[in-house]
C-alpha cells in the first residue's frame, strides 16, 4: 500500500510517499481502507519533532483522524461488520500510522459514520471534535445560560465549539477576522469580535464565565480581564503551570485555569455522530488534497488561517 512516511523531523521535505506493507488488526482491532484524513495543527507539529513526537520512533508514518471502511477485523471484535463506514482520532497521542492506505484501528475509540456525512467530513470531525467535546463539557463544564467567549472561533476546533456551546444552551462570544462572521452566525453563534480591528477586553458588554482559548499565550493571559471571579479558562496550546504570574492573577480572581490533552474516546465519538446526524453539527471542510500532496496540506494548516479543516483523500 502507499503511505507518507516521515524519515526525520522537520520540514514538509521530509514526507514522502513510499510502499510499505498492509498492517493486519490483531485482538480488538479493525482494518479499514482510509477513505479520507483529518489534518490538525499537532501533525505539523509532530513533523517537526514536538507535539507528539516523543510517542514516535522514525521513521513513522504520522495521522490520527480517520475515515473509511471496514476490511477485516480481529478476533474479539463485535461493534463493526465488513463495509461499515468509521471514523475517529486512532491511539493518539501514539503512533496511529493514519497517512495511508490502510491502517488498524481500535474498535472501541471508533463510531459509525453518519449516513448525512461524507468521508471527507467525517475525517474532519474526530480530533477537534473530540477536543471541543472534552474541552467544553469534562474541563470546563459549561452550562445553559451560562457567557462563553470562544477565541479562534473558526478554526478546527473553535467552530466546533461554537456549535456544541450553542446546542448546551450557552451564550457564545467568538474572536475571528471579519471575513469569517458570516460563517459564525450561520452556525448561530451570539456575538462576533473582529480580533485584527478589536481589542476583545472592550468588546463585551459585561464578563464571560468562561472562556475557549484556541490562541494561548498572550491572549489566555488578557482572557483573565474579561472572565468572572470564579469562573474558567481552558487554553489549548498553552501551559501555565510554568507561569506563576499568569496563576497568581488568575488566583486573585478565583479563577479555574485548566488544560489538557485530548484522548480517544468511542462514546465521545458516538455522541458527535449522533449530533452530526441529526443536523445539529456540522464540520466545515477547508480544503481537500490527495495523498500524494501531504507536504501542501501541512503548509496549508501552518499558515494558521485555514477556516474549518484540512483533509487529504484517498482514491
Amino acid at each position: 500500500m502507499k503511505a507518507v512516511v516521515l524519515e526525520q523531523f522537520g520540514g514538509t521535505g521530509h514526507l514522502s510517499l513510499q510502499d510499505v506493507p498492509v498492517p493486519q488488526p490483531a485482538e480488538g482491532e479493525v482494518l479499514v481502507r482510509v477513505k479520507a484524513i483529518g489534518i490538525n495543527p499537532v501533525d505539523c507539529k509532530t513533523r517537526m519533532g514536538k507535539g507528539a513526537a516523543s510517542s514516535l520512533q522514525l521513521p513513522a508514518i504520522l495521522g490520527w483522524d480517520i475515515a473509511g471502511e471496514v476490511v477485516a477485523a480481529g478476533s474479539g471484535t463485535m461493534k463493526f461488520k465488513t463495509g461499515d463506514r468509521i471514523f475517529g482520532m486512532s491511539r493518539f497521542p501514539k503512533q496511529a500510522a493514519a497517512y495511508a492506505e490502510y491502517a488498524v484501528v481500535l474498535e472501541s475509540e471508533f463510531a459509525m459514520i453518519p449516513p448525512a456525512l461524507s468521508f471527507e467530513e467525517a475525517a474532519a470531525l474526530p480530533l477537534a471534535g473530540l477536543t471541543a467535546w472534552q474541552g467544553l463539557f469534562e474541563e470546563i463544564d459549561i452550562r445553559e445560560g451560562e457567557r462563553l467567549l470562544v477565541h479562534a472561533a473558526a478554526g478546527g476546533v473553535g467552530h466546533i465549539a461554537v456549535q456544541l456551546a450553542k446546542a448546551k444552551g450557552a451564550y457564545v462570544i467568538g474572536t475571528a477576522s471579519s471575513d469569517n462572521h458570516d460563517f459564525l452566525k450561520q452556525l448561530g453563534i451570539d456575538e462576533c469580535i473582529d480580533y485584527r480591528r478589536q481589542d476583545f477586553e472592550d468588546q463585551l458588554s459585561q464578563p464571560v464565565d468562561a472562556v475557549f482559548d484556541g490562541m494561548g499565550g498572550e491572549t489566555g493571559r488578557r482572557s483573565l480581564s474579561v472572565i468572572r471571579k470564579g469562573g474558567r479558562l481552558l487554553s489549548l496550546p498553552s501551559r501555565f503551570r510554568d507561569d506563576p504570574e499568569m496563576l497568581r492573577l488568575a488566583g486573585e480572581k478565583d479563577i479555574q485555569v485548566k488544560w489538557f490533552l485530548v484522548h480517544p474516546d468511542g462514546g465521545n465519538m458516538q455522541s458527535l455522530a449522533d449530533m452530526a446526524g441529526e443536523g445539529k453539527l456540522s464540520v466545515e471542510v477547508a480544503a481537500t488534497f490527495p495523498l500524494e500532496k501531504m507536504a501542501q496540506a501541512h503548509r496549508q494548516i501552518e499558515t494558521g488561517h485555514t477556516r474549518g479543516k484540512i483533509v487529504v483523500v484517498n482514491n
